[in-house]
């Protein structure tokens, strides 16, 4: 007997492995169908010569370079200050970073808490930024965001934290 008909003999003898990979393929195609969609994805390809944030964190303080106390909620207390830094990557020009702040009394058509913009530039092509914003007194509690733009127009980050 041929060695292939003998393969296909054993598998007809013992169709449990058979069914299994029927079960398996039919569970696979029914979870793929549900109506309600539960999640998504996306990607794109990136600019191998376009600047990006490889990194960015809020924090407390940053010292020596580096954020210190990394978090997302800020006591009105203790906090005078919160930090935003970022690490930047493929910086091969000049450009534009500006940080917009907003607090929770800003309404969407209103201007920002506070915007501030800097030159970026590198001689190795990364970057290290931070900015800052004073807490104001009296406190204004509640949840905050800041946005990342650079050279004007371009989004490229923000970031939501809480002021307690």
């Amino acid at each position: 007997m041929h060695p292939f008909q003998t393969r296909i003999k054993a598998r007809l003898t013992n169709p449990y492995p058979m069914l299994g990979i029927a079960l398996l393929s039919l569970t696979i195609a029914l979870s793929g169908c549900s109506e309600d969609p539960s999640g998504g994805s996306g990607f794109t390809d990136v600019g191998r010569s376009e600047p990006m944030i490889i990194d960015s964190v809020l924090a407390i303080t940053v010292f020596d370079d580096r954020p210190d106390g990394i978090t997302n909620t800020f006591s009105a207390e203790f906090n005078d200050q919160v930090f935003l830094w970022l690490l930047w990557s493929n910086i091969t020009d000049e450009h534009t970073v500006e940080v917009s702040w907003y607090s929770p009394e800003d309404g969407l058509d209103d201007p920002p808490f506070w915007t501030e913009e800097k030159n970026l530039t590198s001689t190795t092509g990364d970057k290290i930024t931070w900015f800052y914003i004073d807490l104001p007194e009296p406190d204004i509690t509640g949840e905050w965001f800041v946005e990342v733009y650079l050279d004007g127009d371009l989004f490229e980050r923000s970031h939501v934290f809480w002021v307690e």
